[in-house]
């Protein structure tokens, strides 16, 4: 069995990284920010994550150009960053955009009100990534990708929430024959509905975070909504409780994921042609075996034992409701620097 990447071996490349950023105020409100990451499970090439230009317009306004994250979810600045948070990486379920750079244009701004600090930042732009689709890594072009995300803090308290759409096109060559035989079979809007040419996505966020005292609570609540291709439409959602003691900090997360996909064969008629019945059944499966109900637990400490370096422990219970024999448990351990 396999989660997250792990088998039932020991594995010291998964989730191993390393990144160095660099920085240069270049004066009058200009800088320019560049890092550089390469991944254990990528054999360690390197990849330029960010790469771009900023410039503070205002003392509350900041234009950014080039590579950027995309402010998906309450840790998009600090995915990487592992020393940020309390897990050895965020709830997989949540955090599971198949990308979250883009290049283009963006903009911060930040203010108050009432009593509350508050951002807003808003994104302009496009990413071509290659993104695994029914078990084969396929060529991806996201166009058009436009949102905005909206923080809210006051002392102990912050408040978020994202929303983001794109245009998509990703040729699933697997599909191909299939949506060739219901064009052939007069329904074109099935294939269409089959493939992903033009089709747009929308993603919604919402979480929030209470860091009080000794006290931490985090969640947060994610939809994607892939409605009109043959991708899932995901709901998925994580609460964290942790407790700090002295240079440890004990936590508990539950968290559950959904998966659907529209079934855009319902107005097709049965039983009149067997042709036309394998297009259904055949398409009817393939959507199927995609969907997918699961949820889990993860029980983790974090001891700060340097300044620069915290060390992570993490067990995670994984139960699959559509398919038991994919539960699993995985322990994982982690020592985290910045310098």
């Amino acid at each position: 069995d396999r989660l997250y990447g792990y088998d039932d071996s020991f594995d010291f490349s998964q989730d191993s990284l390393m990144a160095l950023q660099a920085s240069s105020d270049l004066g009058e409100g200009l800088s320019v920010t560049a890092q550089i990451l390469a991944r254990g499970e990528d054999d360690w090439d390197p990849s330029f994550e960010w790469a771009y230009i900023a410039y503070d317009a205002t003392d509350n306004l900041r234009v950014l150009a080039g590579r950027q994250r995309v402010p998906f979810y309450m840790y998009s600045d600090f995915l990487d960053v592992s020393y940020a948070y309390a897990w050895i990486t965020p709830p997989r379920g949540v955090y599971d955009v198949p990308f979250d750079t883009f290049d283009g244009l963006g903009a911060i701004y930040t203010t108050s009100l009432g009593e509350f600090d508050t951002s807003l930042h808003v994104v302009y732009g496009g990413n071509n990534t290659d993104i695994n689709a029914f078990g084969v890594d396929n060529d991806a072009d996201f166009n058009d990708l436009a949102g905005a995300s909206l923080t809210l803090t006051r002392e102990w308290l912050t408040l978020r929430a994202a929303y983001l759409q794109t245009e998509m096109n990703i040729p699933i060559d697997s599909l191909e024959p299939l949506a060739a035989g219901w064009i052939g079979a007069g329904f074109s809007e099935v294939a269409n509905d089959l493939l992903v040419e033009g089709d747009t996505g929308s993603f919604i966020e919402l979480g929030f975070q209470i860091d009080y005292e000794n006290i931490l609570v985090i969640g947060e609540y994610t939809s994607l909504d892939l409605d009109g291709t043959s991708l899932a439409n995901a709901d998925s959602f994580y609460i964290m409780g942790g407790y700090r003691i002295d240079d440890w900090l004990v936590h508990v997360t539950y968290g559950a994921d959904d998966d659907t996909r529209d079934n855009f064969t319902n107005h097709v008629p049965q039983g009149v042609d067997p042709g036309l019945d394998f297009l259904i059944n055949t398409t009817t499966g393939i959507l199927k075996d995609a969907e997918s109900e699961s949820s889990y637990y993860t029980i983790g400490a974090r001891w700060n034992f340097h300044d620069s370096a915290v060390l992570k422990f993490e067990y995670t219970d994984y139960s699959n409701d559509t398919n038991s024999n994919n539960d699993a448990g995985l322990f994982r351990t982690a020592i985290v620097t910045v310098f």
